[in-house]
């Protein structure tokens, strides 16, 4: 007679076993990712061996010839010191930046709601959008900078700011920096809030002032944090590609020319397809370098977090004391005595906090707030010399170019608003379906066997596609999709953007199953469960939160998304809206800027609506560890 114990032993016998289930769960995110994305990186290298006439379609196998060339190719040598420089200042200044944020948004204060939806912003935003944004902000004659300087009484500072090849390359890292600093702020705040009170609390009684604080018990503490944010700040610096585009073009001259924008001129400009994927495999072997490193410093983390699972509290402070000997925090030594009387500095010490979070407040609202008022001004005061910030009226004349375009004006960019707008919702709509739903089979069964030597392995390889820049992927794309007539289709978009966030999807949905007992699912089986019933009517409820912030990450990348749109796509019925905005500029007539500045608003609204109700969602994503850039 068999028992309910018997059952129990036996289920959890079951369990300790890697099911069929389990396997056939990340089989389709493992063949799609080999496909879209290990196939056409193999592709990509086949093509770096080769040269390729684009009169008479011929391929000649060279071998490293291409590799060869690039050594003594000073043009290359260039690109690549200045492509580490670039890299360099905008890991720095995101690190600096986005450890100020997370400082202040860890602490309680009124508001900080709403600060952090702020904070979100710039990096919700498409960096097309943030492109049409500073670009303006920095134009010479009429740009927003200049106006400012000239309103101020300061028409002696203005300049032709992206005018001078060394001054640009600093104003698009500081671009970038703005960009991605929102990011990095919120890894930082993980790592805060994951230490322990008391170390603080026993240095405040020493009197530790918050700046001894930092440096002898934060920023030792925040080390692992701070190599694991250096390499994704690294490696999203050497994919950066769509704001160089949009502000420079790689000009004036080859000052910004960075070896992202060589590969795109190599392959799309001069259609030397093998010249320019052998440029983008440098700059991939360079990425997955860095990845590796990753890796390394990821997984010993982790290994860490695990031996806290199901811990007693004793074990518990053990680790504790124990990860705190390994970050080589000690406390500050005993002083009494402060500087400042502590009346003085129980004054100060708020104003100033409060002067800081309105600075970071104002660094990630007000150039939002100028584009929307750029939207709202007639053509003419967006080209007036010399340059005002101040409008003459406001108007909605733009936004109804962009949305009624017929009979209100000559423009075909325009015309081309409405139905990218429907074609970027449409496309986002299905990879996030598509993602979430196999990203959430393959987190289970990732998260439920982590330890088993194919799930680590395999999961290891699905993120080592994430590192991959999509210059090196969106080459093979265009030819294997011109080949089955696939171009300039939202088919075409979706299996491309397939090919990064299905594993981000996955590694999403680990880290929130991760968070849920195994005992539910034992529970679950006992009571007679399939393990597919078990997954959708038992577990899917439980880690809701995390499918929704999977979903939102998925759209906001897919909407956001401009490479592969840009390649990809050719005419309306495939563009999206990311498309359409670099398409104004081509066209370079100044009364163009009216609606582009208005469409430039309509394709930052979901992100800013995403990260102003959606914020828990989006932190909660990002805090698991699974945003990668």
């Amino acid at each position: 007679m068999t028992t309910a114990l018997d059952t129990s032993v036996t289920i959890r016998r079951k369990t300790r076993r890697v099911p069929a289930f389990s396997y056939g769960a990340v089989a389709p995110a493992l063949l799609i990712v080999f496909l879209v994305a290990g196939l056409p990186l193999l592709y990509s290298l086949y093509l770096s061996f080769n040269t390729t006439n684009p009169i008479t379609k011929r391929w000649v196998f060279v071998g490293l010839g291409n590799y060869a060339k690039l050594l003594d190719n000073a043009e290359f040598w260039g690109a690549l010191g200045r492509t580490a420089y670039f890299a360099v200042i905008s890991v720095a200044g995101t690190t600096i930046l986005g450890t100020i944020i997370a400082l202040v948004l860890n602490e309680r204060f009124p508001g900080r709601g709403l600060l952090r939806s702020a904070v979100l912003v710039p990096w919700a935003m498409a960096p097309v959008a943030i492109g049409v944004l500073w670009s303006f902000v920095f134009a010479g004659s009429f740009g927003l900078l200049n106006g400012l300087l000239n309103d101020l009484g300061l028409s002696f500072l203005t300049a032709a700011w992206l005018g001078d090849g060394f001054r640009a390359l600093n104003l698009v890292a500081l671009t970038h920096v703005w960009n991605q600093a929102p990011l990095t702020a919120l890894m930082i705040l993980s790592g805060l809030q994951s230490m322990p009170g008391n170390l603080h609390k026993a240095a405040i009684l020493d009197g530790a002032g918050p700046i001894r604080r930092f440096f002898s018990i934060t920023l030792p503490w925040l080390k692992s944090s701070y190599l694991f944010i250096a390499i994704i700040a690294t490696i999203n610096a050497l994919m950066t590609f769509d704001i160089l585009l949009i502000m420079t073009r790689g000009g004036p001259g080859t000052a910004t020319t960075v070896l992202s924008w060589l590969g795109y001129l190599q392959s799309f400009s001069f259609l030397r397809f093998g010249e320019g994927a052998a440029i983008l495999y440098v700059l991939t072997l360079a990425s997955l370098a860095l990845a590796i490193i990753y890796f390394f410093i990821f997984r010993q983390r982790r290994s860490a977090e695990h031996m806290m699972d199901g811990a007693t509290p004793s074990e518990m402070a053990w680790h504790a004391k124990r990860a705190q000997r390994n970050a080589m925090v000690t406390l500050p030594a005993y002083r009494p005595h402060s500087l400042l009387p502590a009346r003085v500095t129980r004054v100060l010490a708020p104003a100033l906090f409060a002067l800081v979070a309105i600075v970071i407040f104002l660094w990630s609202v007000l150039p939002v707030l100028a584009l929307i008022l750029m939207s709202l001004s007639p053509a003419a005061d967006l080209i007036r010399t010399p340059a005002t910030v101040i409008p003459t009226t406001l108007t909605f004349d733009n936004f109804i170019s962009v949305l009624a375009a017929e009979g209100h004006t000559t423009s075909a960019q325009a015309k081309r608003v409405p139905l990218s707008l429907m074609n970027s919702f449409i496309v986002g709509a299905i990879v996030s379906v598509i993602n979430v739903a196999l990203g959430t089979l393959a987190g289970y069964a990732f998260a439920r066997h982590a330890k088993e030597r194919f799930f680590a392995g395999s999961l290891w390889a699905l993120m080592l596609t994430r590192m991959i820049p999509g210059l090196t992927l969106v080459l093979p794309f265009f030819i294997t999709f011109k080949t089955l007539g696939l171009l300039d289709t939202r088919m075409a978009l979706v299996i491309s953007y397939s090919s990064f966030l299905l594993p981000l999807s996955a590694w999403m949905m680990k880290a929130t199953f991760e968070s849920v007992p195994i005992s539910l699912d034992r529970a679950a089986l006992v009571d007679g469960c399939s393990r597919f019933a078990m997954l959708i009517k038992v577990l899917l409820p439980v880690v809701r939160p995390g499918v929704i912030a999977a979903a939102i990450f998925c759209f906001l990348v897919s909407w956001n998304e401009f490479l592969f749109a840009l390649i990809l796509t050719s005419t309306p019925k495939a563009q999206t809206i990311p498309v359409v905005i670099s398409g104004f500029l081509n066209q370079a007539q100044f009364y163009e800027y009216g609606p582009l500045f208005a469409a430039s608003v309509l394709s930052i609204i979901p992100p800013v609506v995403v990260a102003f109700f959606f914020q828990r969602y989006l932190v909660q994503g990002a805090l698991s560890g699974a945003v990668k850039g």
